[in-house]
């Protein structure tokens, strides 16, 4: 699969589109029910348009990264650009360390194209997937981008250890999944909806004192992704508690409000409620 030409790619997309939207009707109903929820001011008619867009970009991205894993990585960069490498060369000069907030937005398994383009160490940090079989091949697809995978258990092991070596690196997390019931502490009002978030991230930040980015892969067009990298705070000891959650919160509200169709409206974002002892 990772031989076929980008048409081949895509036209493999389209017929995973046609059955899961049409067939399957693979989570039309969360879909729809977040979709609606998120956009209270859109009409039925624009909420079935972005919901049709989505799952057209959902078989985009599920077909990218399938391909990907049987990929040269040459061929893998062709997909991307990088919009402005500059603020990780300039952190990089003033020796931070950084924490790299991302969230499931446009297709974020492509950040595995920039260890090439910066002299920082990627540490990519993961959950490991049910599949024993896809989980393999995507730690394998990571290794060959030049990322150093790491499980969500062993985040701080590796912190501790490219700290103790002085290595440079960038801790790569996605910060926008809904948290287990019992590690819920922090609810902001996101997308119109009171929701809970992570706040692993922010601690390991602030604890470590890294500069804070955001890093979104925007879809240009069909095949044709773009890294965009955003400072947050260069120091995050200088933010006040939650700020740097709240701060990512917004930043990615923003690029969702702008293009709804590249998020990952399948997932249930919403499944816990805020109530009086959260």
């Amino acid at each position: 699969m990772g031989k076929l030409p980008k048409k081949g790619i895509y036209v493999l997309s389209d017929f995973l589109f046609f059955i899961g939207f049409y067939v399957i009707r693979y989570r039309r109903k969360v879909v729809f029910e977040n979709l609606k929820n998120a956009f209270p001011n859109k009409t039925k008619r624009e909420i079935k348009s972005i919901s049709r867009r989505f799952f057209h970009h959902l078989s985009d991205v599920m077909i990218e990264n399938v391909a990907s894993l049987y990929m040269n990585p040459d061929k893998i960069k062709k997909f991307v650009t990088i919009k402005n490498i500059e603020v990780l060369t300039d952190l990089y000069k003033k020796n931070k360390n950084i924490t790299a907030l991302i969230g499931h937005y446009g297709n974020w398994e492509f950040l595995t194209t920039v260890p090439p383009y910066t002299s920082y160490t990627i540490l990519s940090v993961y959950k490991p997937l049910s599949n024993k079989f896809f989980d393999r091949k995507t730690y394998e697809m990571r290794e060959r981008q030049q990322a150093v995978p790491v499980p969500m258990k062993k985040v701080y092991k590796a912190i501790i250890e490219y700290e103790q070596m002085n290595q440079p690196y960038i801790l790569g997390m996605v910060a926008d999944q809904s948290p287990p019931k019992r590690e819920i502490n922090y609810w902001t009002t996101f997308l119109n909806q009171e929701t809970a978030f992570f706040t692993g991230s922010e601690k390991i930040a602030k604890r470590f004192n890294h500069a804070v980015i955001f890093t979104a892969v925007h879809k240009v067009e069909r095949g044709h992704y773009e890294v965009e990298f955003i400072k947050l705070f260069e120091n995050a000891k200088d933010a006040e508690e939650h700020e740097i959650t709240e701060k990512y919160a917004r930043t990615l509200e923003q690029f969702i409000q702008k293009k709804p169709e590249y998020w990952l409206w399948s997932h249930r974002r919403w499944k816990h409620k805020r109530n009086s002892n959260n």
